[in-house]
């Protein structure tokens, strides 16, 4: 079970608003006491994507970047991995925000042959 500051972690969002969308019924949660608790499951129906096969549940726990964060990570503008988007760059919508899960972004670089170091979100 996830805490909400490892939810916020994963979408990039803030601890308030993932707290606000349980309680607007956005996503599902246990309420242990005063302290919610989240299933990798309800976090990634949140992600209007496809849920994971048991051999990708690690790659989907990884958490998701935004524009801005890819565009800094790969020191290219964020117009740039927009034209990726348009282009076919795989994304997840977040309760309305595009975010992008690295290994994706890293699949759907290298089918385009830019070379990219292992792990270069983190």
């Amino acid at each position: 079970m996830l805490s909400v500051e490892e939810v916020a972690g994963h979408f990039s969002l803030k601890p308030d608003t993932v707290r606000r969308k349980i309680r607007n019924g956005k996503i599902d949660a246990i309420r242990i006491g005063r302290i919610y608790r989240l299933a990798w499951p309800d976090v990634w129906a949140c992600e209007d994507g496809p849920m994971p096969k048991r051999a990708q549940v690690p790659r989907y726990q990884e958490d998701l970047l935004s524009k801005k964060v890819i565009a800094g990570a790969l020191r290219v503008s964020v117009r740039t991995v927009e034209r990726w988007i348009d282009e076919g760059l795989p994304t997840r919508s977040v309760f309305g925000t595009v975010r992008c899960n690295p290994h994706d972004v890293s699949d759907w670089l290298k089918l385009r042959g830019v070379d990219l170091p292992q792990g270069w979100w983190a």
